[in-house]
């Protein structure tokens, strides 16, 4: 009895979805493309924090390596 009313079913022709269903989906469509570049904003501001946090660790490498081979050289030349 199941079987013959699943292919009654099937025989109808598809319903159209409701105008809300399809405004709902659109609306999601468009939340998900907001939501989609404000992440990509964001994730470019942290990419341009990481490279100041990076440029900022050379230079202080950098600073530090030379403020050691100074003391380095001072101390050879002093005692001598």
């Amino acid at each position: 009895m199941e079987t013959m009313k699943e292919t009654a079913a099937a025989a109808e022709p598809p319903e159209l979805p409701p105008h809300w269903f399809l405004y709902l989906v659109e609306r999601m469509e468009r939340m998900e493309n907001n939501l989609r570049s404000e992440f990509r904003q964001e994730i470019g501001d942290v990419r341009r924090e990481l490279h100041g946090i990076y440029r900022w660790s050379i230079g202080l490498l950098v600073t530090m390596l030379l403020g050691f081979g100074g003391i380095v050289v001072t101390l050879a030349v002093t005692l001598r």
